[in-house]
Formats: structure tokens, C-alpha cells, sequence
């Protein structure tokens, strides 16, 4: 049967920091005198989304400092450091960055100018759309903050369904807010770990936003920005 329900991933997917985080993470490496190698970037890189998803270091260094707190940056930048292989046997270097993070790294949201006009031709399509983020909170007010929140029959943060991704339980319940079988629905996402092998795991179609590469071992479709799904799915007769 054809593609009913289209899913969507939230941070890094249609809501972006700007500037990126590991981007000037990499310059304040630089700036302190530390260039990293290609090799080295794409490691720390592919690191970084490890982390964020699957890693149970995320959730030692959770339980052991608190989310979001000094000592729980701190903790992430030395394992930056050592996911990029760089010497600091001191972890003197990954206090230096920390303290450029802290001290001048703001960003802001940023929703890529393809996204509206995309989720817009595919709701205008007739698929039912969804948001489901790894997010603790609701995210309704978010969409609307973002200008997104039209596009969407639904959404579902993992503090809702008591479930995160790559847990096949978050998305079943999205399917269920759907009513679509797995079969018939794709997830849409930038993290291999989290969104890719979530979804295959529960049955759905993924694909993978990967505009650097960082993942040739995917085994999905890969595109470089959301405006590349029209070229995937189909918008005629269905």
C-alpha cells in the first residue's frame, strides 16, 4: 500500500541551532590552537551523534551531575575531546573550550527556508503529518514558536510517550496517533542512532538528513535538506 503518514524528527531536522554547536566547537578548538584533521572531524562528528542518542554515557553523566548544569557541560567536553583524540591528559583543553562555550556560544533557532513550502506540498498532498521530538516537554508551543505548528495533525515528545528514541515505543505511539500502520509511514530525521535505526526497528520507512556524509553505512534514502524529500515522495495521485 502507499505512503500514508510522514514523520518528522524536530532538532537538527527542521529546528537548528545557529550557529551550530559542534561547527564552533571546532573553531574554538582552533582558536586555541588545536586544527583538526578531516578524519578527526568526521569521528567527533558522528561522535556527537552517538552521544545524543544510544549512549549510555549520556545517562551516567545525567545521573551524576543533573541535565544542563556547569558540571554536566564540563563532563561533555572532556569526552569531546577525547572522542576527537586529542592529548589532555589534564583535561585542561577541554576546560579552555568549555569556557568559550559558556562564556560566548548563543545560539538562536533557526527553521530552514525550505521547510514551510516542503511541509506545506505534503500536507496539501493529503499525508497526515507528524512532529515526534526525544523532547521531555510538549511541543506544541514550540511548533507554534517556530511557525510549524499549522503543518502538523499531531505531535509527541518522549516525555509524553514515556519512551525515547531509538525505542520502538515512541514511535508506535506515534503510529497510533496516526492511525497509520508502520508500513505505510516514513520518519524523517538527522540522527542515524536515534531516528534511523528507531524507526527501521519499528517497522516504518526512514530517511536520513545527512548533508556532510557522516553516514554512508545508512542504508535508507539520504538527503541534504528537507526540500529533497519532494524528489522522494510522491505528491500525485494517491
Amino acid at each position: 500500500m502507499s505512503l500514508a503518514a510522514i514523520l518528522f524528527d524536530l532538532d537538527g531536522t527542521l529546528r537548528h541551532n545557529e550557529p551550530e554547536g559542534f561547527g564552533m566547537y571546532v573553531e574554538y578548538l582552533a582558536e586555541l590552537g588545536h586544527t583538526l584533521t578531516p578524519e578527526q572531524r568526521t569521528h567527533g562528528e558522528r561522535w556527537t551523534h552517538y552521544y545524543w542518542s544510544v549512549a549510555p554515557e549520556l545517562q551516567d553523566d545525567i545521573e551524576a551531575y543533573g541535565p544542563d548544569t556547569p558540571e554536566f557541560w564540563a563532563k561533555y567536553s572532556e569526552r569531546q575531546i577525547a572522542a576527537l583524540n586529542l592529548d589532555d591528559p589534564t583535561n585542561m583543553l577541554a576546560q579552555q573550550v568549555n569556557q568559550l562555550f559558556t562564556e560566548r556560544y548563543k545560539p538562536i533557532n533557526r527553521v530552514p527556508e525550505d521547510v514551510p513550502p516542503t511541509l506545506e506540498r505534503l500536507r496539501q498532498a493529503g499525508y497526515t503529518l507528524g512532529l515526534v521530538s526525544n523532547r521531555l516537554g510538549a511541543l506544541d508551543t514550540v511548533a507554534k514558536d517556530l511557525g510549524l505548528s499549522d503543518y502538523f495533525h499531531f505531535t509527541l515528545s518522549a516525555g509524553q510517550a514515556g519512551a525515547w528514541k531509538p525505542s520502538p515505543k515512541i514511535f508506535e505511539r506515534a503510529l497510533e496517533l496516526a492511525q497509520c500502520s508502520a508500513y505505510r509511514a516514513m520518519y524523517v530525521g538527522d540522527n542515524f542512532y536515534a531516528d534511523v535505526e528507531g524507526a527501521r526497528a519499528a517497522g516504518l520507512q526512514p530517511v536520513l538528513i545527512d548533508p556532510r556524509g557522516l553516514f554512508p553505512e545508512a542504508g535508507c534514502p539520504v538527503i541534504k535538506s528537507i526540500g529533497d524529500l519532494l524528489t522522494l515522495i510522491p505528491l500525485n495521485g494517491r
